[in-house]
């Protein structure tokens, strides 16, 4: 293990001097610069990989084995240890196992006593903008609920990302999460290689100017064999990746205007799809587009070791991120006020169910009083992965009814035609986000919150044109005031705009907690997902 922990160290060290010359820091042109880095970062990731041993022993071995390697070619080389300063720093903070944490703050320190200079951490808040540090879980926390799930991420990636640890205030909908995430990108039963998978999964999430999971999937995607001239930009990318780019603009915003002749332009002509490789395809792209929902929606930091989570000598540590996350939405609506929602939430639940005479007017009245773009869409960085960059939200024309869009009639026997195994992942995710609760609210206990967490569901449904008979409109009006659903709109149709204040209106201190707004960040992000999804599924049904 030694030996070969050895060779792994020199091959990333010779591809550091002789593969990517000039080095990556020297070379001019910024777009091939990151890619360079990133390639050398793919290497380096694999030879720290081996960290996530299972047994504590060999564990344990292994870190002696990698610390003793990297210190003495420190004393030889030290301009080459630089290639491994961002993974060491992302360990010593970010580690299920307290010993490997340890060990690589230790390996930092002696590092540094040898004349290098060490980054560190640049977001002082920790994984999240909005949410304070000290209420998500901890990593290496063996008593948490989701200790498991970290562990087994780590075992798996050899990291545990920001967004599976802020995911981790609520377990129980993390275990499908990582099930339903691990099943479309990286099961090798799937038609489309995992290459294309993360490249499809890079188109998705630039849509919304999402660096943090741009940044994950351009690493995934060189780790599963990816070419790197594809992350030049799309022009890049074979014609059959480039003519999916109209349906991913169309469904991340207006689903609703999707129709049979998009999916004929897929499957016939040249450098056509087949039906198995879109379905898998168009799947990824709605999981992904909700995916920066959430990541967006909670405001992660970026990983440690990307280029935006670490910096060098004096540069202070930040504590906002709108800069980086491409946030630009100023708040128009009010402050939430949590007395009121708890106050109307006991109303209702003393009330009648849902009422069979829908009021129309009140469904429309919602559209009227949700927000609106703030305005031209802002210049992204992101804008060489997408087609018709400017593109952005777009009100719906008409309503659709619900009944044509139903996820147990409609969609889950598509989906299950195609493939059994993920419709069965992705109903039980749907039915555990539908009914998760823990019967408390701002810190009351037996409360009945499941109108509440309805009346979410049905109003990101309702943003994107989905109308129900069974619904009472009333009840969402009355259980979501203006800044509430302020905030749920951004989330849901823009959340490259979201600000900070938005979700700050949520009165943490003596409302909400920031788990229950983790809570309706996940149910934001589901119930996105199952409508996009079920709109692509129509549209694919009725070619």
């Amino acid at each position: 293990m030694r030996a070969l922990l050895g060779q792994e160290l020199r091959a990333a060290q010779h591809l550091c001097t002789v593969s990517c010359t000039p080095p990556p820091l020297l070379i001019v042109d910024k777009d091939i610069r990151r890619i360079a880095a990133i390639s050398l970062w793919t290497e380096v990731e694999d030879m720290f990989s081996k960290l996530a041993a299972e047994d504590e022993f060999e564990r344990k071995q292994i870190i002696q084995n990698i610390s003793s390697d990297i210190l003495e070619m420190a004393k030889s080389e030290l301009h080459s240890v630089k290639l491994f300063l961002s993974t060491i720093l992302r360990l010593a903070h970010r580690s299920p196992f307290t010993e490997v944490s340890e060990n690589m703050k230790t390996l930092l320190g002696n590092l540094e006593s040898l004349g290098l200079q060490v980054p560190r951490v640049r977001f002082r808040k920790g994984p999240s903008f909005y949410i304070p540090k000290d209420k998500v879980p901890r990593l290496d926390d063996v008593k948490s609920e989701a200790w498991p799930i970290f562990k087994d991420a780590f075992m798996n990636d050899a990291r545990v990302s920001h967004m599976v640890q802020v995911m981790g205030l609520h377990p129980r909908y993390l275990v499908h999460w990582v099930q339903s995430h691990h099943y479309l990108m990286r099961e090798c039963n799937g038609v489309l290689p995992r290459h294309c998978r993360a490249y499809i999964a890079i188109m998705a999430s630039a849509r919304h100017n999402c660096l943090y999971t741009v940044n994950l999937l351009e690493r995934e995607f060189l780790c599963f064999g990816g070419d790197q001239e594809w992350l030049q930009g799309l022009k890049k990318a074979p014609k059959k990746l480039q003519n999916l780019a109209a349906v991913n603009n169309i469904l991340c915003h207006k689903p609703w205007s999707l129709t049979s002749q998009h999916m004929q332009d897929l499957l016939t002509g040249p450098d056509s799809w087949s039906r198995p490789e879109l379905m898998q395809a168009l799947t990824i792209v709605c999981h992904i587009h909700a995916l920066t929902t959430f990541v967006l929606g909670c405001g992660l930091t970026h990983e440690i070791d990307s280029i935006a989570g670490h910096n060098y000598g004096n540069s202070p540590q930040v504590d906002s991120g709108e800069d980086d996350l491409l946030s630009g939405q100023e708040n128009n609506g009010n402050p939430i006020m949590f007395d009121d929602i708890y106050t109307r939430l006991l109303q209702e639940n003393g009330s009648s169910s849902l009422i069979q005479d829908v009021n129309h007017q009140i469904f429309t009245d919602l559209i009227e009083q949700e927000a609106t773009s703030s305005g031209r869409r802002k210049t992204s960085a992101l804008s060489h992965y997408m087609f018709q960059p400017e593109v952005e939200y777009e009100k719906y024309a008409s309503r659709i009814f619900g009944e044509e869009l139903d996820w147990e009639d409609m969609g889950y026997p598509t989906c299950r035609n195609w493939d059994e195994t993920l419709a069965d992942i992705l109903n039980r995710k749907f039915l555990n986000i539908q009914e998760l609760t823990y019967n408390t609210m701002g810190g009351k206990e037996n409360i009945d919150t499941s109108k509440l967490r309805s009346s979410v569901w049905y109003y990101v449904h309702r943003l994107w044109g989905i109308y129900y008979y069974n619904v009472d409109y009333s009840m969402i009006q009355e259980l979501l005031p203006p800044g509430f659903r302020n905030y749920i709109f951004c989330t849901t149709c823009m959340p490259e705009q979201l600000k900070e204040d938005i979700f700050n209106n949520w009165e943490s201190k003596r409302g909400f907690t920031h788990s229950e707004k983790v809570h309706f960040c996940l149910i934001i992000m589901e119930a996105r997902f199952q409508a996009e999804y079920c709109f692509m599924l129509k549209a694919l049904n009725s070619y």
